[in-house]
């Protein structure tokens, strides 16, 4: 149902429903949040990587034994993937015209929200409200808009994409990861 029969002295009229009206605002501010985010884990990754690179131009490209640097440019590459990850995700979410696309667009990105929040939660568990905040809204716009389309949810599909999605990042972020530390071993 997308809008409300109300009588009136004996007029009928329609009033919109609710959640119909509330969907575009919470878009916009689930954009305006991964903005926020992003900001934090640029800045983060910046100082990672700029610690990384200092160790590895120390070491003149030979920190492959050191289990602590290891774990450093596991961080960075963890913070690169969730940058990524969320600037597909602002994209798509500014992609979204009808309330159809929500939950095929939106659908997909919520766990893998979830997973950029257990890779990155050791290095910025300060950021861990946002983006718990950031999944749970998206999750109820995805609600709302498919009870008012009367939407039919395939897990299946919205995994095989969450999982398509999330292996292209990782290869990327391999690949920029790679070229920064080439004599780096993983």
């Amino acid at each position: 149902m997308v809008a409300n029969l109300v009588s009136v002295d004996e007029t009928v009229q329609v009033l919109p429903n609710p959640y119909a009206l509330s969907i575009k605002p919470r878009l916009e501010y689930c954009v305006y949040l991964v903005g926020s985010i992003m900001e934090k884990i640029q800045n983060e990754c910046e100082h990672v990587g700029t610690s990384n690179l200092c160790t590895y131009s120390q070491n003149d490209g030979s920190a492959n034994d050191d289990p602590e640097f290891k774990k450093q440019v596991q961080a960075e590459s963890s913070l690169v993937c969730a940058t990524e990850i969320l600037e597909i995700l602002r994209h798509r979410l500014k992609s979204i015209s009808q309330f159809g696309d929500i939950t095929v667009i939106v659908s997909p990105l919520i766990s893998i929200i979830r997973v950029i929040h257990s890779n990155i939660y050791a290095n910025m568990p300060q950021i861990s409200h946002d983006l718990i905040e950031l999944s749970t809204s998206l999750g109820s716009i995805v609600m709302d808009s498919g009870s008012l389309i009367e939407a039919k949810f395939d897990f299946k599909q919205t995994n095989l994409e969450s999982t398509q999605i999330l292996d292209e990042v990782n290869l990327i972020v391999e690949s920029k990861i790679h070229k920064q530390y080439p004599n780096l071993n993983f």
